[in-house]
């Protein structure tokens, strides 16, 4: 929309849209801890009186952030009359506004958060990453196997590098025998070349995460994703002292004091963080700048976020120099593309857009088949 001669410090938030955003997938995902069959995702979108609009998104896991679509939708709608006639430039207000009114929703809080940057970029006439102070620089993502057959993998990693990436991601977590097998079928089946990542979503416990990482090490895996139980920060510590494969927290950090209280421990040397867990950038560049102060590196993550999450994602992480690892794959899972501009992932590369605010919005072909609540 075109910007009116609004003054900033006369700017308000003037409606508050709250769409039902499902995705449908190409099939359904399976981690260790829950099967999707569809992205259940929540579309918030911030009307000014300036004439300008902000686009966020929630995409609610129940077995990671404990939020559903239907919890989102409920908290969205309490969220509105609490920022109505609000000045949307006064983000880190409204964000401690909602964190105190709904604690513990940092999913629905997201959206809101994104919503708000994309607006007060749009109003600087900036992209997104360049309003937060980053700088451009290469971003290369992995592409995820969910947990499937051992038969089945080697044959999904050959697709993965057909289509031009160099890293892979595959779940584990399920099964200790299956995921040697697994691992073991996608290198013979890939070769040496590409990087192998791997996650295991709080599927396994200390002693058996550590004896399933001993048996993958000849594999060369990068890294591991919270390989035990979100709360068990002392298992983590567990497993890094004992593991030849490095941990990641993934889970185990929502918050900036969940990072405080890793680098404490010296739980691990890295960070998985997610918008959708974070709570939105507000919260995020937080947790990177403690990273960067306990020498922890950061991968940037997502849950089933559209191309408008992953984009606004992919600004967040040009913001700090604390992101060098990036796991943003999750649109290539839907079987529609409901979103218009945003990020373009060619072999693997991140292209992001240089257009003034988030660069991504609702297709509105697309926007008019969806219930709005």
């Amino acid at each position: 929309m075109d910007k009116q001669d609004v003054r900033a410090g006369d700017l308000k938030i003037d409606a508050v849209d709250i769409y039902k955003f499902d995705i449908r997938l190409h099939e359904p995902l399976r981690i260790a801890t829950m099967v999707s069959e569809v992205a259940p995702n929540v579309l918030i979108r911030l009307r000014t009186n300036a004439g300008v609009e902000g686009w966020g998104e929630a995409s609610p896991l129940h077995s990671i952030v404990g939020e559903t679509q239907a919890i989102d939708l409920a908290a969205a709608r309490e969220i509105r009359p609490l920022i109505l006639g609000r000045n949307p430039l006064e983000i880190a207000s409204i964000i401690g506004d909602i964190e105190r009114f709904l604690p513990h929703k940092p999913t629905m809080a997201s959206a809101f958060d994104m919503a708000l940057y994309d607006i007060a970029s749009k109003l600087a006439g900036l992209p997104l990453f360049r309003f937060l102070g980053g700088r451009k620089r290469p971003m290369e993502t992995d592409l995820t196997i969910y947990i499937g057959s051992p038969e089945e993998a080697g044959e999904r990693a050959l697709r993965v590098i057909e289509k031009g990436f160099r890293i892979i991601k595959t779940k584990v977590g399920v099964s200790a025998r299956d995921d040697l097998r697994r691992l073991t079928a996608i290198r013979e089946a890939v070769g040496a070349g590409p990087v192998l990542r791997i996650d295991a979503n709080q599927g396994w416990k200390r002693i058996e995460a550590v004896e399933c990482l001993r048996a993958l090490a000849d594999l060369g895996i990068e890294f591991c994703e919270q390989p035990v139980r979100a709360a068990d920060f002392a298992g983590l510590r567990f497993v890094t002292d004992r593991s030849p494969i490095p941990a990641m927290a993934d889970e185990s950090i929502f918050s900036p004091a969940d990072a405080l209280r890793l680098i404490e421990a010296g739980a691990v040397p890295y960070f998985n963080i997610k918008l959708s867990k974070s709570g939105g950038i507000h919260q995020a560049l937080s947790i990177a700048r403690l990273a960067e102060a306990g020498g922890i590196a950061c991968m940037v993550g997502c849950m089933l976020e559209s191309r408008l999450g992953i984009t606004a994602a992919a600004h967040f992480a040009l913001a700090t120099d604390a992101v060098t690892f990036y796991d943003l794959d999750s649109f290539f899972e839907h079987a529609e593309s409901p979103i218009a501009g945003g990020v373009e992932i060619r072999n693997g590369m991140i292209e992001i857009p240089e257009t003034p605010g988030i660069g991504a919005a609702p297709d509105p072909a697309f926007l008019k088949r969806i219930e709005e609540v």
